[in-house]
C-alpha cells in the first residue's frame, strides 16, 4: 500500500510540474522574469500557456509592464507630489470637526 501511495504522490507531483494551475502559471511567469526556472517547470508552463489564453494575456501584460518600467525608470520613481488646495483643506477640516462633535452614531 505504501508503494501505491508513493507512486500516486509522484504522479501528482509530475502532473503539477507538467501542467500547473493558472495560479501557479502566473507565479511561474513572474518568477521567470527574475530567475531561471527549471526545465520541467518551464515545459509545464509552456504546455499551460498553449491551452490557456488568460495566462498568455497575463504574461504579455507583465512583460509589457517590466519593459516599460525599464525603459522609463524616471517616470515610475518620481511621482508628482499632489497637494490639496487651501479651500479643500478647509472643507476637510470643517467636515472632520463636524463629525467629531456629532459623534460616531450620528454621522
Amino acid at each position: 500500500m505504501k508503494f501505491v501511495n508513493r507512486f500516486l504522490a509522484t504522479i501528482s507531483n509530475w502532473r503539477r510540474a507538467l501542467l500547473p494551475s493558472c495560479r501557479e502559471a502566473a507565479r511561474l511567469q513572474s518568477e521567470a522574469l527574475d530567475t531561471t526556472v527549471s526545465p520541467a517547470r518551464r515545459g509545464g508552463l509552456w504546455l499551460h500557456l498553449c491551452v490557456c489564453a488568460w495566462c498568455r494575456r497575463y504574461g504579455k501584460q507583465i512583460r509589457f509592464l517590466r519593459r516599460s518600467a525599464q525603459e522609463n525608470p524616471d517616470k515610475f520613481t518620481a511621482a508628482a507630489p499632489q497637494q490639496l488646495t487651501l479651500e479643500a483643506r478647509a472643507r476637510l477640516k470643517q467636515r472632520l470637526q463636524e463629525e467629531t462633535q456629532a459623534g460616531p452614531d450620528e454621522a
